[in-house]
Formats: C-alpha cells, sequence, structure tokens
C-alpha cells in the first residue's frame, strides 16, 4: 500500500509541473532603473491576461529584440476637431519572431502627454522617452494591427498597437540577469508573468507553450 500510494504521489507531481525556466539567465548590458512613467500616461481599464502564453493567444504578432531608439510620431485629431493628440514612438529592431511576421523594425506609439501651448507642445519630449527607455534595451512586445483611431494630420499611420500588457522591457541594474518591467501597464497582476530571468524567462514559457515562430 505505502507502494501504491508513494507511486501516485510521484505522478501527480509530475503532472503539475510547469514550464522550465531558462537553464542560465542571460547576460545583458546594464541599463540601470528603467523609469517607466513617462509611458504610463494612460489609466487602461480591461481584463488582464493571467500569463504570458493567454495574452500571446490573443494577439497577431509576438516578436522580441532591442529599442533602437525613439522618434516623433503621428499627430492625430481623435474626437473634437482641430484638438490634436501627439504621439513618440519606440522604434524596435526585431530579432526573433515567436508567432506571427514581423518587418525587420517595429514601430509602437506612446501618448506623448497634454499640450503645455496653444501651440500644441506635448508636456513630454522624445529625449524623456528615450531616457526613460533607452537605445539598446531589450524589448518583448505582443502586436496587433493598429486600426484608426482619428485622422492623421502630421506624420504616417503606425502598422502596429499593443495591448496595455503587451510592451515588456528588460531591466538590468545589480542582477545581470535582469528582471520584466511593464511599458505600458505593471505586468505582475498574477504569477504566471513572474518569471525568473526577466524577458529570457518570460521567453521560455512561450516557446514552452508552443510559441516557436
Amino acid at each position: 500500500m505505502r507502494s501504491f500510494i508513494l507511486v501516485l504521489v510521484l505522478v501527480a507531481g509530475c503532472g503539475a509541473a510547469g514550464p522550465e525556466p531558462p537553464s542560465a539567465c542571460r547576460s545583458s548590458a546594464r541599463t540601470g532603473p528603467l523609469d517607466t512613467r513617462v509611458l504610463r500616461q494612460t489609466v487602461y481599464d480591461y481584463p488582464a491576461s493571467p500569463t504570458p502564453e493567454a495574452l500571446a493567444g490573443k494577439v497577431e504578432a509576438v516578436v522580441t529584440g532591442h529599442l533602437t531608439g525613439w522618434a516623433a510620431g503621428p499627430v492625430v485629431e481623435e474626437g473634437i476637431p482641430g484638438d490634436r493628440t501627439h504621439y513618440v514612438l519606440m522604434r524596435a529592431r526585431v530579432e526573433e519572431r515567436l508567432k506571427g511576421a514581423a518587418a525587420d523594425v517595429a514601430d509602437v506609439a506612446f501618448h506623448q502627454g497634454a499640450a503645455v501651448d496653444d501651440a500644441g507642445t506635448p508636456v513630454h519630449s522624445v529625449a524623456d522617452f528615450a531616457r526613460a527607455a533607452p537605445p539598446g534595451t531589450r524589448v518583448l512586445l505582443f502586436l496587433n494591427r493598429a486600426r484608426a483611431t482619428g485622422k492623421v494630420v502630421e506624420g504616417r499611420p503606425v502598422a502596429w498597437s499593443t495591448p496595455p500588457q503587451g510592451v515588456i522591457l528588460h531591466e538590468v541594474t545589480d542582477d545581470p540577469g535582469g528582471r520584466a518591467v511593464g511599458g505600458r501597464d505593471e505586468i505582475f497582476s498574477s504569477t504566471g508573468w513572474n518569471q525568473p530571468c526577466g524577458i529570457d524567462g518570460l521567453i521560455a514559457r512561450l516557446r514552452a507553450h508552443g510559441f516557436t515562430g
């Protein structure tokens, strides 16, 4: 009887095992603390995905790479005629596609902030965003094709959008393995997102659930 019970316990334990973490954390260049406050100017009300694989199942593409920089984005009339919203573009060089197809560079738009004068100058400059998440920062993106939210009066429409949990930055401070940081919103609403090795742990979990490109 004791042997039979032991077998059941061992089998149950094996069945409950989750995805294996990375064998070793990838060493990444130090970023210092990422100040995401400038990136999180929009407050979202949405049903959060409990795991990265759940979010990956809802989007068209999942990619990872490095930020190459920030640039002025489109200016859009949204709602009231003459009321213009300025966007800034986070530019990422795509190095691996875990799901779907994406070009070698993915641009993601962020709200640049409220106007500070009659000319419509946004409160935050492009340089403010570059300081918050500098070029070279590793990124994991969950992408959907962008839908028009208004009339573009300056610049070009962006090709991609992300859900609130869809921008993940890799912060490296004293721990060379780093940690994952939400770009648009805090991502750790459940333990499914809290993986070792930052972005590498999230990528390992996605691969274990079949997202391999």
